[in-house]
């Protein structure tokens, strides 16, 4: 009774703030954050573009002072998330642009605002209300009392629907208008800020051929897995990773062959790679603010079951995909959504750390005819499918959206 008495109370506090704070008067300006307080991901590159032009007066908020410092430090206009004008802004700020939840600025103090969710990827596995399984489900899909009183007190944030999001295409717009419970009404139809930052605004520097020139590598692979739901709510947080390679004969072979391996960890369980940092040739990049500087020099994606790799339909990477644990995975995390079923393969699956190692010896060989000609194939099925939009410039399409209203 204890806890149903204390989430009760939370739940009417935070309504009552949330609603307290819909009367205060915004003005014309963007409060923008990050998920887990990165500076990162789309909302990262859609202020770094409104830096330049000036569109908006653009306000980053997070609750990492070390973020704050070092926007602060090159001259952006940047804020802890309870400073007096991180609480300021937040509260009347006109537009709310984030990557997760209105949380990654403030969630409390949105409403009125014009909450526009750039999100993070695109949907692969069920997202938000169309999970129907694994430990996420009571969140978004409570069945008793006490899971729905649990659910609306400690989760706000992930209740609070977007006025907006950004769509690539129509099938992402159909899965975002589901999982959201919006309208398609409500999507702009565009590519993505963290997709399209580089090739906008290129780089006259190159961290990747950095990268390369100091370990003496001639091509980049990156392994970049999906976050396990299940450890969402394990109490101590194994490392699968340490089971599922061989990092000392995986270094090895790295170096033999000139070639470099980022590990990049979901932020979720970005910890994990601090086991994996002391091989030669293998740099853990999971405290990275993300990936996106390198993404069009990367030589091979390793991935699992993230959609990132459907970001990278969009450059030369190869692609694998390395699941170690597929049975478990399919029992403890959110299933795929159909569709998922039916589309070509972006690369080849593979489940053992002995095929992963044949098949590095031969990923980077661009002689198989017939291999490269199914490849490009696939791969133009399936940027049309995810990345339909890509042509409408996504700076031109949301400088105008913020202009309209």
């Amino acid at each position: 009774m204890s806890q149903f008495i204390a989430n009760s109370i939370k739940y009417v506090m935070t309504q009552s703030v949330y609603f307290l704070s819909g009367l205060t008067p915004r003005t014309r300006k963007a409060v923008m954050g990050g998920y887990k307080n990165k500076f990162a991901d789309n909302s990262k590159y859609l202020f770094l573009h409104w830096q330049r032009t000036k569109t908006i007066r653009a306000i980053w908020i997070s609750g990492d002072g070390d973020v704050i410092s070092a926007l602060n430090q090159q001259g952006y206009e940047a804020y802890h998330r309870w400073s007096a004008k991180g609480i300021y802004h937040a509260l009347t700020a006109e537009f709310y642009f984030y990557t997760s939840y209105i949380g990654d600025i403030n969630q409390y103090f949105a409403k009125g605002a014009t909450k526009v969710n750039l999100w993070h990827g695109s949907p692969l596995k069920r997202i938000e209300y169309d999970i129907n399984n694994g430990p996420l489900l009571t969140i978004y899909n409570p069945k008793s009392l006490s899971e729905k009183l649990n659910s609306a007190s400690l989760y706000h944030q992930q209740k609070v629907k977007p006025d907006h999001m950004i769509a690539p295409s129509d099938l992402v717009a159909n899965l975002f208008a589901s999982a959201f419970n919006i309208n398609l009404n409500q999507m702009l139809n565009c590519g993505n800020p963290r997709t399209d930052y580089y090739s906008h605004y290129p780089e006259s520097n190159s961290l990747a051929d950095e990268l390369k020139q100091i370990n003496h590598a001639d091509s980049i692979i990156l392994y970049a897995p999906s976050w396990r739901d299940a450890s969402a709510l394990a109490e101590k947080q194994s490392n699968p990773y340490l089971q599922a390679f061989d990092f000392e004969l995986l270094s090895a072979y790295l170096v033999a062959n000139k070639q470099l391996f980022l590990l990049r960890l979901h932020p979720n369980e970005a910890q994990l790679g601090n086991d994996i940092s002391n091989y030669p040739n293998i740099i853990n990049i999971s405290d990275w603010q993300d990936t996106y500087e390198i993404i069009n020099e990367v030589d091979l994606l390793i991935t699992d079951y993230s959609s990132l790799y459907i970001d990278m339909l969009q450059s030369q990477a190869d692609i694998v995909f390395y699941q170690f644990d597929q049975q478990q995975y399919s029992t403890d995390s959110r299933q795929c959504y159909d569709y998922a079923a039916s589309i070509p393969a972006a690369g080849r699956v593979i489940t053992e750390f002995s095929q992963l190692m044949a098949y590095l010896a031969t990923s980077l060989d661009k002689n198989d005819a017939s291999q490269q000609a199914e490849h490009k194939k696939n791969r133009a099925e399936l940027s049309q499918l995810y990345w339909q939009y890509q042509h409408i410039n996504v700076f031109d399409c949301l400088d105008e959206f913020v202009k309209a209203k």
